[in-house]
């Protein structure tokens, strides 16, 4: 007979595991950055030709949004619907949501880089080989965070 709870028990201890091991409900953590930005951070989708492209966000692009007037336009309101994805950050002294993954391949160019923006300054940064997807957020301290999955 099965214990009520044993279940839950059972999946705590595998989310621990898989936790310990570089693991995320979305593949294996091949490799963190951590890159510098006190600003909204935009990503470009796909990596722009000719490069760097605009700062301007276009409905293709993740946007990493500090600012009020880009998080409503990420997060919507009662009178407009969310124009770009991504995720907002209301309290700069905590990190916000991760953005959904997205296929690494759609914003990296030949050299294996891809384009954002800190405002309106172009920046590149590059994931380990292997990475198939990534994810996004924004930190406290000024910074945004890169997740590079294997999956």
């Amino acid at each position: 007979m099965k214990r009520p709870g044993s279940t839950l028990g059972l999946a705590a201890l595998i989310v621990a595991i898989v936790a310990s091991h570089g693991m995320s409900v979305h593949g294996k953590v091949i490799e963190t950055l951590k890159d510098g930005c006190g600003g909204d951070v935009l990503i470009k989708v796909p990596y722009p030709n000719p490069d760097p492209g605009s700062s301007s966000p276009d409905s293709n692009d993740i946007v990493l949004a500090r600012s009020k007037a880009f998080c409503e336009k990420v997060e919507g309101s009662t009178s407009q619907p969310a124009i770009w994805k991504g995720v907002c950050q209301h309290d700069p002294t905590k990190k916000s949501g991760w953005t959904d993954p997205t296929s690494y391949s759609s914003i990296m160019n030949g050299d294996h880089r891809f384009r954002w923006f800190c405002r309106t300054t172009a920046e590149r940064s590059r994931c380990k080989t292997g990475t198939k997807r990534v994810r996004f957020q924004l930190l406290p301290d000024d910074h945004f965070e890169t997740l590079c999955l294997n999956n």
